[in-house]
């Protein structure tokens, strides 16, 4: 195509330019959402494949895998998007990591299934969570202590004690249903 220039792989890729690109057996086309040069991947924003207008598909490619790439006429002006953070981002990893091992040292605990249940119910909810001997200890301040009822939520802040009782609560309502054959 005549109106569209080679990118060199090794050049930078300009925030908003709209490509064309090969890679892996694959084409895209879309905008350049963002380009981080020292994992060398390229972020492309695209038209969402189910159709809505509300929604954009997402591509991560490694720019050593890309046969061909090329920036397109521009279609007007580009949106705004604001770049991406890759320190933001490696901080969430990290700390979802952590939070997992954590998750796991803690399911190790010597205590009843009961309690490692209700413990797993609050960690979806709250991420500080840990176990104090046989007592789960939520936020630092309130402690569920075995059978692990509503009954045994005890601690200083009573908006955290009805909260975390709340879900104490739900979770032996939904634990004790029935289930039902059909």
């Amino acid at each position: 195509m005549a109106d569209e220039k080679s990118v060199d792989q090794k050049s930078y890729f300009p925030v908003g330019s709209h490509i064309k690109c090969d890679y892996d057996g694959k084409h895209v086309e879309g905008e350049i959402a963002a380009y981080h040069n020292v994992s060398r991947l390229l972020i492309i924003r695209a038209q969402a494949s189910n159709g809505k207008a509300s929604a954009n598909d997402v591509y991560v490619i490694n720019t050593e895998i890309i046969d061909k790439i090329a920036i397109t006429p521009d279609h007007g002006p580009a949106e705004i998007v604001r770049p991406i953070d890759f320190q933001k981002l490696e901080k969430r990893r990290l700390k979802a990591i952590s939070l997992k091992k954590a998750r796991i040292l803690a399911l190790s605990a010597d205590v009843a299934p009961e309690g490692r249940k209700l413990f797993l119910t609050i960690t979806k909810t709250i991420d500080e969570v840990v176990w104090d001997g046989d007592a789960i200890v939520v936020l630092s301040e309130v402690r569920v202590t075995p059978p692990y009822k509503v009954d045994n939520v005890h601690g200083e802040k009573e908006a955290s004690v009805i909260h975390v009782k709340k879900i104490v609560d739900k979770h032996w309502k939904e634990t004790s249903v029935p289930v039902v054959s059909v």
